[in-house]
């Protein structure tokens, strides 16, 4: 579900206000057309302008025959508590997700945020401007949402939002608690999504959990999750026991075309807890999602440009070295009749360094052997020649 309306919303925990003009306006259609299904109590309530459950006015609805669209177009507040008004002031139904703004707040739930067991959301983050970025989101799906926020001791900035805003959140699959025990994924409707919404769902995860870690030169997110199995099998069958959202993140990277790698990081027996990692290698990779996804963080989209220019050559696809180097090296067998490692690294635009492991891999495999091992006029030893086998 991307699109909740009136009619999606749990019918007993929901109270909702409607404007002057419309509670004249079916006030005087329930006295015209004789209805008396009503509880007097209520429909008083209704009459002087106060919040009435959503059970009335579905009620009104059906013996009036107006469509629901008419009460979500005229509504002034909704709310899940009879005795308070903190709740979404003139609210946007249907509730739309399948926006950007919308993919962001459900990825900032899913990052840094929660729904809390009181199905209140929530978001936490030292920066400022992510705080921002998600409040502004909140307003632009649901309409004038009432929020709080916190300034913890240790500088992390909490933002709070009301009960009806998670009660709206649990209808397109989003659910309360730890999210090491929950395991949800990423709603369906996001796969069938734009590419552009698939980027900024990607964007909001790695702004919350993502990190570049310059040494290796890689991305990586992390999450983690009650276990229940050993660590062999969890290792042998990461898509399996791997966190949903890691597993769902992936496919969407896929599906803009760049690859990544889900594994076991951090195993602790005593806690029954694992934590699951999932990286993105290469130059290419890197540079696309630099060029599709980035950061909203000056500081990561900095370290993420220095990591993608650490690289002095393009990188070879990590789960495909042997066949890429049998590829460039059968181009040049075929261009000169035989094969070195400068040939090679020309072909390939790898260093000298990096064809010398790619020949001795390939000479392992016994799919090459060594043909010649040519001298100069002075007798120094040249590069040795290679040819297929």
């Amino acid at each position: 579900m991307e699109k909740v309306s009136l009619n999606d919303t749990p019918s007993e925990k929901i109270y909702l206000k409607l404007n002057k003009k419309a509670i004249d306006f079916l006030l005087d259609k329930i006295k015209k057309e004789n209805v008396n299904l009503f509880s007097p109590i209520e429909l008083y309530r209704f009459k002087i302008g106060k919040k009435v459950s959503i059970n009335f006015i579905k009620k009104i609805s059906k013996n009036l025959g107006l469509k629901i669209s008419y009460f979500e177009k005229n509504m002034e507040l909704i709310t899940s508590c009879k005795n308070t008004n903190i709740g979404i002031k003139n609210p946007k139904f249907p509730i739309n997700f399948n926006t950007k703004e919308g993919i962001r707040l459900i990825s900032g739930i899913i990052g840094d945020g929660e729904i809390n067991n009181q199905l209140q959301p929530g978001y936490n983050n030292q920066d400022k401007k992510l705080i921002e970025i998600i409040l502004k989101s909140f307003q632009q799906v649901f309409g004038k949402i009432d929020y709080k926020i916190y300034l913890r001791p240790d500088k992390t900035y909490q933002l709070h939002f009301p009960k009806i805003a998670g009660l709206i959140l649990l209808k397109i699959g989003m659910k309360p608690g730890y999210k090491s025990i929950t395991n949800y994924g990423i709603p369906r409707f996001i796969f069938n999504t734009s590419k552009k919404k698939k980027s900024v769902f990607i964007k909001q995860f790695f702004n919350d959990e993502g990190n570049v870690r310059l040494k290796d030169r890689r991305l990586q997110v992390k999450q983690t999750l009650k276990i229940n199995k050993d660590k062999k099998e969890m290792r042998l069958n990461p898509e399996k026991y791997a966190h949903q959202v890691l597993v769902d993140t992936q496919k969407l990277l896929s599906s803009l075309g760049i690859k990544s790698k889900i594994h076991l990081g951090n195993y602790r027996a005593d806690e029954k807890k694992a934590d699951w990692e999932l990286d993105i290698y290469c130059k290419e990779n890197l540079e696309k999602f630099q060029k599709y996804i980035g950061f909203d963080l000056d500081y990561k989209n900095n370290l993420l440009d220095k990591a993608i220019k650490s690289y002095k050559f393009p990188s070879a696809p990590r789960n495909g070295r042997i066949n890429f180097a049998l590829n460039h090296y059968q181009k040049v067998q075929d261009r000169y009749g035989f094969v070195t490692k400068y040939l090679l690294a020309k072909e390939s635009k790898r260093s000298a360094r990096t064809t010398i492991c790619f020949l001795m891999d390939l000479e392992k495999r016994k799919l090459i052997k060594k043909i010649e091992r040519p001298r100069d006029k002075l007798g120094h030893p040249k590069a040795v020649k290679y040819s297929l086998v």
